[in-house]
Order: C-alpha cells, then sequence, then structure tokens
C-alpha cells in the first residue's frame, strides 16, 4: 500500500476496498472520457470580465439566506413514536455519514420523538439495496437516503420499500435544476444541493487566479451520484458563457464512490497530469475524490503554470485542506446541518400525511470556501467537527423549528 493511501486510512475517511478500473456507468465507474480542445496560453478575458468574475466569487462566499420551503407542519405529532431509517451513500465520507448529514437528522428525528435504525453500509449499490430491505424489515414509517445514491441503481430495494409502502426520501438526489438521467421514479421525496453552482465558481475563481488566461481542466466526476450529469452539463454551460474559445475539459475522468481516492484513481490522474501539460486546473465534483490526487496535482504544479484544484462537497479535510494553502485552493460547499433539516422537513411532511415540498425548495446552498474563509467552516479551523459559524451562526435551525411548531 503506497504512502498516499495510508494517509487516507488514517484520517479515517476510506478503507482498503478490492477496486476495478472500469466498470459500467449502471455499477460504478465510467470509462475514462477525453475532450481535447485549442489551447491558448495568452490572456483571453478582459479586465473589465474579470472584475465580474472576481464580484461572482466574492459574493458566493456571503452566508445565504434561509427561506420556508412550504407551509408550517407539526413535527412532534408527525414523528411521534414513527421509526425512521437512515443510510448514507458511503460511510467513508464524513459529510454523508453519523459524523454530518446522518448524525444531524438522526439526533433531530430523536429530539422530536422519533425512533431511528441508523444504517452504516458498504459503498456502492449493493449497500444501499440492503438498507432499504432492511427499511421493510424494520418496519420503517420512512427512509432517507443521504447524499444522493441513484434510484436507478436501487432497483430491488425501493421495488420492496414501494410494496411496503414506505416513503423514501433521498437527500441531496437532485441539483439546482434537475436531473434527467436521474429521474424521480420510486422516490417520495427530495432534497436538493446546488452542485452546479458549485462547478460555476469553481471554474469563476480559476480564471481569475489565471489572469485571463483560459482554464485547461482535468475533470472528475462520478456516475453513482445523482448530480453527474448535471454537474458536466454546468461545466460546459460555464465554459461556454465565460470563456468560450479559451477554455477546454482536456480530460474527464469518471469513478465510482468505492474507487474514491483509491489506487486506480491516483494512478490515472498523475499519468494524466504527465501527458497533458497544458493542464492547469482541477475541477473535481465531488470532494472525497481529491485526498489521494492533492500530492499528484502538488508535484505537477512545477510543471503547469497557475496549476490549481477545486472542489465542491463541504468536507472538513478537504475544507481544512483548503485552509492550510498549497494547489487546493477552492471548495463550494453547503452545510451538512442544512441539507439534513431539509430532508428531515420532507420526512415530516410526508409522515403529517401532507405533500412533499418540491426539491427547487428544500435545497442547501453554497458557500465558496478559500483559504481566506476557511477556517469558519470547522470548529477552531481544526477540521475535525462542522461549524455553522459561515453559515449565519445556524440561524437556519431555529427557522426550521420556528417552522415545525416546536419553538
Amino acid at each position: 500500500m503506497d504512502l498516499k493511501f495510508r494517509r487516507l486510512r488514517a484520517r479515517g475517511r476510506f478503507v482498503a476496498i478490492p477496486l476495478v478500473a472500469s466498470v459500467a456507468v449502471a455499477g460504478a465507474a465510467a470509462t475514462a472520457s477525453a475532450s481535447t480542445h485549442h489551447v491558448s496560453s495568452h490572456a483571453s478575458i478582459s479586465k473589465s470580465e474579470l472584475t465580474t468574475l472576481s464580484n461572482y466569487v466574492a459574493k458566493a462566499q456571503l452566508p445565504p439566506a434561509w427561506t420556508a420551503p412550504g407551509p408550517a407542519v407539526n413535527a412532534k405529532k408527525a414523528l411521534k413514536g414513527k421509526t425512521i431509517v437512515t443510510f448514507p451513500i458511503s460511510t467513508e465520507i464524513d459529510a454523508c455519514n453519523l459524523k454530518g448529514q446522518q448524525g444531524y437528522i438522526d439526533a433531530e428525528a430523536k429530539a422530536l420523538g422519533a425512533k431511528v435504525v441508523a444504517l452504516s453500509p458498504v459503498p456502492g449499490p449493493p449497500g444501499w439495496i440492503s438498507s432499504l430491505q432492511q427499511a421493510v424489515t424494520d418496519k420503517a414509517s420512512a427512509v432517507v437516503a443521504l447524499c444522493g445514491p441513484s434510484p436507478a441503481l436501487m432497483g430491488t430495494g425501493l421495488s420492496a420499500v414501494q410494496a411496503a409502502h414506505i416513503p423514501v426520501i433521498d437527500g441531496n438526489y437532485n441539483q439546482t435544476g434537475g436531473n434527467s438521467g436521474f429521474p424521480f421514479t420510486g422516490l417520495s421525496a427530495e432534497s436538493g444541493v446546488n452542485t452546479e453552482g458549485g462547478i460555476d465558481t469553481d471554474l469563476a475563481d480559476a480564471l481569475v487566479n489565471l489572469k485571463g488566461k483560459g482554464a485547461h481542466i482535468l475533470f472528475l466526476n462520478s456516475p453513482q451520484v445523482a448530480q453527474y450529469s448535471g454537474a458536466t452539463d454546468a461545466l460546459k454551460a460555464a465554459i461556454q458563457k465565460w470563456c468560450p474559445s479559451s477554455c477546454s475539459i482536456v480530460k474527464e475522468e469518471d469513478y465510482g464512490t468505492s474507487e474514491w481516492s483509491g489506487p486506480t484513481e491516483t494512478a490515472n490522474i498523475a499519468s494524466d497530469l504527465q501527458a497533458n501539460p497544458s493542464i492547469n486546473t482541477v475541477i473535481v465534483t465531488f470532494d472525497g475524490m481529491t485526498d489521494g490526487i492533492e500530492s499528484d496535482v502538488t508535484s505537477a504544479a512545477s510543471s503547469h503554470p497557475g496549476l490549481k484544484m477545486y472542489a465542491w462537497g463541504g468536507g472538513l479535510a478537504e475544507i481544512k485542506d483548503v485552509q492550510t494553502g498549497g494547489t487546493f485552493v477552492g471548495d463550494s460547499g453547503p452545510d451538512e446541518k442544512w441539507d439534513a433539516y431539509d430532508q428531515l422537513d420532507q420526512v415530516i411532511r410526508l409522515l403529517s400525511g401532507k405533500p412533499a415540498a418540491n426539491v427547487t425548495k428544500e435545497i442547501a446552498p453554497n458557500i465558496f470556501f478559500t483559504k481566506s474563509n476557511a477556517p469558519s467552516f470547522s470548529v477552531g479551523g481544526k477540521g475535525t467537527t462542522y461549524s455553522d459559524s459561515a453559515y449565519s451562526d445556524g440561524a437556519f435551525v431555529q427557522d426550521f423549528l420556528k417552522l415545525w411548531g416546536v419553538s
């Protein structure tokens, strides 16, 4: 096992799992795809456009406002005596597991009178299906899948809970604007995250850091997560909007969740950087894919002028790395507690016999974190415990509790 992989284990984020280099999209990782365009190194974005992009990035670092996702609803009445099963897309991602969203939703649901069964599945579709089947065994009143596992890959599990008339809430399921590749079929409700907006901010900041030169991008994505096609489309749209003649996606690499930051990914990224000296920007759709490649990106910086890495997701370890400086300079992410409360709001509505809120109303908004504001993301800036400091000191929690008739 190499040093980088041992480092991941020491963080407690990833375990040694047998990995497969290329798997069909329906199963896990997609084969890497490449798209090469004309490469230009001269400044191609005007000073006025750079000012606009700088202002865009600055605005993305401000605390977002909370708005009610729907009418008031009585939470304690809805949850009293009910059993709720929760499970994350991967227990190895702290934003999703008991350290993040799962822990937050479980704690609040218990406080409001529910019985919570917290499951810890193995990464990937087999674990998700098993968790859904366990919800049937436990005679759950509702089940919450955290961080957007694709319903297309949970077929038999969804069939089982549907037959038992158990509502399924998929948290993070849909990025803003919807995702035609992952239809609503089999789900009772969603909560949303703005992955698209995060990708936009990543590119905007890259262009500012490149001082008007075009961004030539190595792009990492994951077909097992619901935001997959939306993230790709967002990056292409942002390029078309801001730098159609000077920016390019030099290569895209796609990995299933069990491969994130594993040896296959790290080897591929090191090879891509060596083979493509034009790459000056690495954009990663999901935080968990960054940990294994940070040292490769850092090593390549001396031969790739202006090389910087960006991500989306709001993971503790990742934003801590942004805080320490280096080539990993930006991470756009939601507050994991806000995300969890969006999902619990959907549970409460469904168990009250009310319609689910539209996913466009249940969105955990992003903040863009750089070295300057990254310390506010975790308690004491230590990168070990989530903080609500950047998100108006967690004012959204009281907003939800008032909406639910608790305070």
